[in-house]
């Protein structure tokens, strides 16, 4: 009896130890067919061996990341948007949240992404943010938090190497504006719904000084110039002094 005992112990030992080997060598050969597909940029096989990866690590796998960063470059939003939950479930990750931010402005639903991105903005201001918050913040017309975003980051340093991509005079075609340029023209265009014309047309100046070129930014400009006239023709003329002559004495 002891023998038997013995041999089916070291049977047991044998067939688990294989086990898990065989799960190691399936893992092992899941991240390399992973990494051979990103390589050739076969987003479908890559995805498929992350799955595989993640049934056998578990939810904590870091390929979890990769899911999420394959889903958002393949612009499958909504799975992106699953993905991040997931991962954000479990542990802070900036990057995530920013993929997520705008995985949900793609969808079209700018109020969720606008809430991503105040959170973000809270913890960490810089101009590029401060930008894209914005930007969502007037599609909705919300113009005075807009003007309050875009004010706070005003005499920050912008980085030169960023650009915003614009409608230019060529039909079809656009211009990459540098970031502190299309900043200005998004300031004037807030100021201008806040009515405040006469600040909307110096932010649009600014933009200029920076980007001589920019399209856009003349067009805004001119409208609210042209604009600002026909408004002052149209005024009232001033109430004439009615009072009668005072009396010679």
């Amino acid at each position: 009896m002891k023998k038997l005992f013995l041999l089916f112990t070291l049977s047991f030992f044998v067939v688990t130890q294989a086990q898990k080997m065989k799960k190691s060598d399936w893992l092992a050969i899941e991240k390399n067919i992973y990494n051979e597909a990103i390589n050739n940029y076969d987003w479908d096989v890559a995805k498929n061996s992350i799955y595989h990866i993640l049934a056998i690590e578990g939810k904590g796998s870091t390929y979890l990341d990769s899911l999420a960063y394959i889903y958002f470059n393949t612009q499958n939003y909504i799975s992106t948007v699953k993905v991040a939950d997931k991962i954000l479930k479990q542990r802070k990750n900036p990057a995530i949240l920013e993929i997520k931010a705008i995985a949900l402005e793609k969808l079209n639903l700018p109020k969720e992404a606008i809430a991503i991105y105040e959170k973000m903005f809270a913890q960490n201001k810089y101009p590029a943010l401060a930008y894209k918050l914005a930007s969502l913040q007037s599609q909705l017309k919300r113009s005075a938090e807009a003007f309050t975003t875009l004010k706070s980051v005003e005499n920050m340093e912008f980085p030169k190497d960023v650009k915003v991509p614009f409608p230019s005079a060529q039909k079809g075609k656009q211009q990459q504006v540098p970031l502190k340029a299309a900043y200005y023209n998004l300031m004037a265009m807030n100021a201008y719904d806040l009515h405040n014309y006469d600040l909307a047309i110096r932010y649009f100046e600014e933009a200029l000084k920076i980007y001589p070129d920019f399209f856009v930014a003349k067009q805004n400009k001119q409208a609210i110039e042209l604009m600002r006239k026909k408004l002052e023709n149209q005024s009232p003329p001033p109430p004439k002094n009615n009072k009668p002559p005072k009396a010679d004495k």
